[in-house]
């Protein structure tokens, strides 16, 4: 028998303890998951609980109704899906690795297109939600200001940031393969 035949319930454990020293193991008995007063407490919470449940629902107050709670649920799946997260998970990639020259160093960036690193995606994720948090202030939130020189300074500063962060995106891609990104020019504009 193969050891990862064998899980840690109790019938397996029995199995295991048969085959290996041929003695008889009796039978498990196990008591329910659930006692009867437990049921019953259950029960009585739930049936105390639901009126209040039904007029939470018909008002309309709960996390369900709650835009904030969609809105930070919104850019949790945003900044999950640019940052490579489920890359990291399915190919268990590390977040950082030791540096071979100096083991008391750590190597969050992996040169190369071979590999990615778990705090490279995220460092570029948070990079990319930057943008788009400053993008949705200047289209929802901005345009609501009455004052035109907030605005204005809001839109400068929010175009700097975006810039920088940008900047610092092509910047590691060109780091990380080697390739460089540059605009082509029409001839007749040299």
């Amino acid at each position: 028998m193969d050891q990862g035949d064998f899980s840690r319930l109790a019938e397996s454990m029995a199995d295991f303890v048969e085959s290996k020293t041929k003695l008889t193991v009796g039978q498990i008995h196990r008591p329910p998951m659930f006692s009867k007063k437990q049921i019953g407490f259950i029960a009585l919470a739930l049936m105390i609980w639901t009126p209040f449940l039904i007029k939470k629902l018909l008002l309309g107050q709960t996390l369900l109704h709650d835009p904030k709670v969609w809105l930070g649920f919104s850019i949790f799946v945003y900044f999950f899906s640019v940052s490579g997260a489920m890359h990291n998970i399915i190919r268990k990639m590390p977040m950082f690795l030791a540096d071979r020259n100096d083991p008391s160093k750590l190597i969050f960036f992996y040169q190369g297109s071979g590999m990615q690193l778990g705090a490279e995606g995220f460092a570029i994720g948070f990079l990319y939600t930057i943008v788009g948090l400053l993008l949705s202030l200047v289209i929802h939130v901005l345009v609501r200001v009455r004052n035109v020189n907030v605005q204005r300074v809001v839109m400068i500063v929010s175009l700097l940031v975006s810039f920088w962060a940008v900047k610092k995106v092509v910047y590691l891609d060109n780091w990380k393969t080697g390739y460089g990104v540059h605009g082509f020019w029409p001839s007749s504009w040299k």
